[in-house]
């Protein structure tokens, strides 16, 4: 669903064996066959080398995504002398995409009409294009044309929050975006599957306002908003071809829209002047907002921010910014699952190098990866997880909050110092009350380079106060309403 390239080998039970009751037997490829791509069984060991180049490819093509190579037992343990010419790499396949498609011409031409017409355009952009390369193309054409961009959770950083065209996240929690959408002439949709998030559990865009949607698999087109104008192909691809129809009119476009451009300046600087109290806030239990400040000011341009599921990345999706093109921000979406926070920041640390990677999660998501601290301690991961401990699966009691007047259930957790069970674990743990410690403490542990680092940051208890703005799910519950 989150659209990553992966292929996961897998073991399986012996042939010679198979239903008699073998230890941890199970129909494995019937369960993890919806959850990816392609299910690829290698039942002959001399087809090795063709069936992985196989699982390499599905995994890079099209809309990347998960492969399962399931290997059975006898299969691994097997010997077989394979001929030199059968055992060589698929180079397409080494990056993802693999093959880039491109929008039909004619698509192309009335995407450009549309947008050459259009006084108020605005460009809606999801992990698509990060998964594609797509920033710098994006960029450039954005600026070209003097166009601004809002992004999603997953597309956050495809423009660097701090552009003077970006207008930060829009769906659900949104600064300005939503605004710039709704009084806008036509959209330009990008790698963005436009689901329930994105469109505010589908209020978002309006109907009447046209849009074109450039998107690598064409049945995700008009699946949740209807396209005026379908742009079948790679994001990067797309966007360069759409930029090259649209060169001839490119100066007198970008003069016509030089006002609609400051005005998204001056609003979003007035947005910012808006929020700014709660970015600074020393109220105590700490104020999220400005936790996000502090790792705002705290994170280097080339640092990457990891956060989980649940409020963790709304918040952090909402309020901290990106300084450069790029995937800075990784946020779990897909299925936005919890428990993501850790062993998210551990991968990203162990490809990052030496780059800092400090990941945001909950209480709860801890709880559930805890032991994992363990593995990123005896791997010299020196990544710095903040633990946001409002004692509680914070969304849920919030939404518990809005939609049952104050009855709760199953949403509170045990008080914890988490700092404490990270030293017991022998990584670096600083427990945070006082939001002016936040910076410190954040600087602190990226400057430990071979050890984990975990700060529990504590934050309010009031579930009021556990999100971002106001969730449009949270219409409330009377006693007789039918709710499903």
């Amino acid at each position: 669903n989150a659209g990553v390239p992966m292929v996961a080998i897998t073991g399986n039970t012996n042939r010679d064996y198979s239903w008699k009751n073998m230890t941890q037997e199970s129909k494995q490829l019937e369960i993890l066959g919806p959850a990816v791509k392609e299910v690829v069984r290698v039942e002959a060991i001399q087809r090795l080398p063709e069936l992985v180049r196989r699982a390499y490819g599905v995994a890079t093509s099209g809309r990347a995504g998960p492969v399962l190579l399931d290997v059975p037992e006898d299969i691994a343990h097997g010997e077989y002398d394979f001929p030199e010419d059968d055992l060589y790499a698929d180079m397409n396949a080494i990056n993802a995409p693999a093959y880039r498609s491109r929008p039909a011409k004619d698509d192309l031409a009335r995407a450009a009409g549309l947008l050459a017409k259009a006084k108020r355009p605005v460009i809606l952009v999801g992990g698509g294009a990060h998964l594609s390369g797509a920033q710098a193309a994006l960029t450039a054409f954005a600026e070209t044309f003097n166009i601004p961009v809002a992004h999603t959770l997953s597309g956050k950083g495809s423009i660097p929050c701090n552009h003077a065209l970006a207008l930060g996240l829009f769906g659900r929690y949104s600064r300005i975006a939503n605004d710039i959408i709704e009084s806008s002439d036509c959209i330009l949709v990008i790698g963005c599957k436009m689901g329930e998030v994105a469109t505010k559990r589908y209020t978002l865009p309006p109907r009447h306002i046209p849009l074109i949607h450039l998107e690598i698999q064409a049945e995700e087109i008009g699946r949740c908003v209807a396209a005026d104008v379908p742009l079948w192909g790679d994001a990067k691809a797309g966007i360069e071809d759409l930029s090259a129809e649209m060169s001839d009119s490119a100066a007198s476009q970008h003069t016509a829209r030089g006002e609609y451009a400051a005005e998204v300046t001056t609003r979003m600087t007035n947005w910012r002047m808006e929020v700014q109290e709660r970015l600074t806030s020393n109220e105590q239990p700490v104020n999220m907002a400005r936790m996000c400040h502090e790792l705002n000011n705290t994170l280097p341009e080339d640092g990457i921010l990891v956060a989980d599921g649940g409020f963790a990345a709304h918040w952090t999706g909402l309020l901290c910014e990106t300084k450069a093109p790029g995937r800075h921000y990784i946020a779990n979406r897909g299925f936005a699952s919890i428990g993501y926070g850790l062993p998210g920041s551990m991968g990203a640390q162990l490809a990052a190098g030496d780059r800092p990677v400090v990941g945001v999660t909950g209480d709860g998501g801890f709880n559930m990866m805890i032991g994992e601290l363990e593995t990123a301690g005896r791997l010299n991961c020196g990544l710095t997880i903040l633990i946001v401990n409002n004692a509680a699966s914070g969304y849920v009691k919030a939404l518990q909050q809005a939609q049952f007047g104050g009855h709760f259930q199953s949403s509170d957790l045990r008080e914890m110092n988490y700092a404490n069970l990270a030293n017991e674990f022998g990584c670096q743990g600083i427990r945070v009350e006082d939001p002016n410690d936040l910076a410190g403490a954040i600087q602190t542990g990226m400057a430990e380079k071979g050890t984990p680092t975990v700060i529990d940051v504590v934050v309010t208890r009031d579930p009021k106060k556990m999100l971002p703005g106001v969730d449009n799910r949270t219409a409330p519950i009377k006693k007789g309403d039918r709710i499903a």
